[in-house]
């Protein structure tokens, strides 16, 4: 751990203590790292040029920068897309493979996105810009705008609402559920279900300190807008899971589950994917005051 963070570790013989109380900080950079490995996932498409089938294999990646100074938010789109093994399908040095089935894309959001928000007494908003502006940008912030607050807190730019008892001490193999309102805890947002929490060990994480629990149970989705600006609906089964939150601050820097899902993107009358089966997710944060 960090020595000047771990100095604000509440730690006892009796467990560690999960803090709420110190002050956020107002001006700090987040970079977030969203990966998805579909383990021969069947794939429904609908469009308006047609329906399609498919089984898929392969790893779904979204990169992005985000940053608050004051009330200003700013977020950059460094990557999403399908991760392409060369190795297995196109052209690599010369060696053509056989195709591999690919993933359709359905965000909003491309690669070099650049975004910003500003906060005021009507909450937030995207302030008017001189020259033209990039369609892609145009639609990938009115996808986010409706639900910024919840992205700000579900990737750290701004503390989670819903955080463990500030009385309460961990020890490892102790156990908690959450169910209706505290599902926030960990799926910020429109969020159902049962999870079951088993708290493990302190860990640092780039000399963060942090707890980290096993996580399973049921969890749905609904209305969840990604970093890439994808809008869906999603019901799945967490297998088994870890995630690794803040001893100092409500705050999640890592998750990964192993999950069983059926999840649909896509709204009115433009194109729609439903995916079904088992999926990797890891969401990693690097966190920055």
């Amino acid at each position: 751990m960090d020595p000047a963070l771990a100095s604000q570790v509440d730690s006892a013989a009796e467990g560690v203590r999960f803090r709420r109380d110190l002050a956020f900080p107002s001006e700090l950079g987040v970079r977030v790292i969203s990966r998805r490995h579909f383990k021969n996932v069947r794939i429904s498409s609908r469009s308006a040029i047609g329906n399609e089938v498919m089984s898929y294999s392969g790893t779904w990646e979204d990169v992005a920068s985000l940053e608050m100074k004051g009330g200003d938010f700013l977020l950059s789109l460094e990557k999403s897309g399908e991760v392409i093994d060369l190795t297995k399908g196109g052209d690599t040095e010369g060696k053509t493979g056989p195709a591999q089935p690919r993933m359709p894309a359905n965000g909003a959001g491309a690669a070099g996105s650049r975004l910003r928000f500003v906060s005021g007494s009507q909450g937030w908003r995207i302030p008017e810009t001189k020259g033209p502006v990039e369609f892609g940008n145009m639609v990938l912030g009115q996808e986010i705008l409706p639900t910024l607050p919840r992205l700000l807190a579900s990737q750290g730019i701004q503390p989670r609402t819903q955080w463990f008892s500030s009385s309460r001490r961990w020890i490892g193999g102790d156990k908690f559920e959450l169910e209706g309102e505290s599902m926030a805890l960990l799926f910020p947002g429109k969020s159902e279900g049962k999870v079951t929490l088993t708290y493990e060990a302190a860990e640092a994480l780039d000399g963060h300190p942090c707890g980290r629990f096993a996580v399973t149970g049921d969890v749905t989705l609904k209305d969840d807008v990604s970093l890439a600006g994808e809008a869906s609906n999603t019901e799945m089964t967490i297998r088994s899971g870890k995630v690794w939150c803040s001893l100092i601050h409500p705050l999640v820097l890592r998750e990964e589950y192993e999950v069983v899902q059926t999840s649909e993107t896509g709204s009115g009358k433009g194109p729609k994917i439903r995916i079904q089966g088992e999926v990797h997710q890891v969401v990693g944060r690097e966190w920055k005051p």
